[in-house]
């Protein structure tokens, strides 16, 4: 009795990875229990990472994080092929390692694309749709691996006269569901509201760079863009009751539609008023002082007038742009985190 008591206190003080390897299975729920020990050390990680990236979080400057996250999975699939079996039945341990491998492949390969196209995404409506497909994806790999494990799990306990009752195994498969519809629902509306704010930082970079031509393509893009978005967005549900991102997208567009149709005439107005005044001011200082007519005077200041009045027109609108346009998408990046924070935890 002593020398039992001695023993179990020895294997309690070995690390958690160790004990789980020293055990041998007296039943079928102590190799569940070891299998589900392992599981859960690695989804406090996987799911933690894949959670902050779908709140937003700049995949590349976790990189870090993906590698300890590589090196996690890769020793579950070792100690896990190292477990005892009960009874020679492999079936539960094989169907936890080929989940692992799965979920190694997800964070190796999936991952390390998403990680790739997160400049690239920013610039671009078709890059972003890919990007977010990507993630998608990779969260349905997931769940359906996660599955499998699930079948073989029941198909275990009955082989073992082992009673169920809901579990992790269970409570997992449904976070892993809810985020999957949350993701999808949520990239829906960002695509609807990327696609029409990528055209206004054309447009306005466009202007920095003043070119005229591209200040009129990227508004008319915007004009359609934002008025197909809101048209979408009245055909879109809520979210279990929750309307809150479709209201925070609509005002984004609501604004740049409004931007399109009665504001950008302004901007296009001061760059050809600028283009004009550049060209009349190098022609007036190139003629000789004593060669230029009362015309030539009158014409060079009735340039400048127009000019200046351009500028102040233009820089009134700018800041009252600005100003809006700060509100609504600090409104749309409050609204869109506050969403995921509530149908999404950090920790699924």
């Amino acid at each position: 009795m002593i020398m039992k008591c001695l023993l179990v206190i020895m294997l309690m003080t070995l690390p958690l990875h160790d004990r789980v390897l020293a055990q041998i299975p007296e039943s079928p729920v102590d190799h569940m229990n070891n299998l589900n020990q392992l599981e859960e050390n690695l989804q406090k990680k996987y799911l933690s990472y894949m959670s902050e990236v779908a709140h937003g979080r700049n995949a590349r400057k976790m990189e870090k994080r993906r590698g300890e996250l590589l090196n996690s999975i890769s020793q579950a699939i070792y100690e896990g092929g190292k477990l005892s079996l009960y009874k020679n039945d492999p079936e539960l341990r094989n169907a936890f390692k080929q989940y692992w491998s799965v979920l190694l492949t997800i964070f190796k390969e999936d991952y390390h694309k998403i990680v790739d196209m997160e400049e690239i995404a920013e610039r671009s409506y078709d890059a972003m749709e890919q990007y977010l497909l990507i993630q998608e994806k990779a969260n349905e790999k997931l769940h359906e691996a996660h599955a499998k494990v699930g079948s073989a799990y029941e198909t275990f306990a009955a082989r073992h006269n082992v009673r169920l009752t809901e579990g992790q195994s269970t409570k997992l498969s449904e976070r892993l569901t809810e985020a999957g519809k949350v993701n999808s629902y949520m990239n829906k509306i960002f695509l609807i509201f990327f696609k029409s704010n990528v055209q206004e930082e054309l447009m306005v970079e466009a202007v920095k760079k003043n070119d005229v031509n591209s200040v009129e393509q990227s508004k008319n893009s915007l004009s359609r863009f934002s008025s197909e978005g809101l048209e979408r967005l009245d055909t879109m549900k809520l979210y279990n009751e929750d309307g809150s991102l479709i209201m925070g997208c609509r005002e984004v567009l609501k604004f740049q539609k409004d931007e399109a149709a009665n504001k950008a005439s302004y901007m296009i107005d001061f760059l050809l008023k600028k283009e004009e005044f550049e060209k009349m001011k190098k022609s007036f200082e190139m003629k000789p002082a004593n060669r230029r007519t009362q015309d030539d005077v009158n014409a060079f200041n009735k340039t400048v007038d127009d000019y200046n009045r351009a500028v102040t027109v233009f820089n009134k609108t700018s800041v009252e742009l600005d100003k809006i346009r700060e509100k609504v998408l600090d409104n749309w990046e409050a609204t869109r985190k506050k969403f995921m924070d509530t149908h999404i935890p950090y920790k699924l």
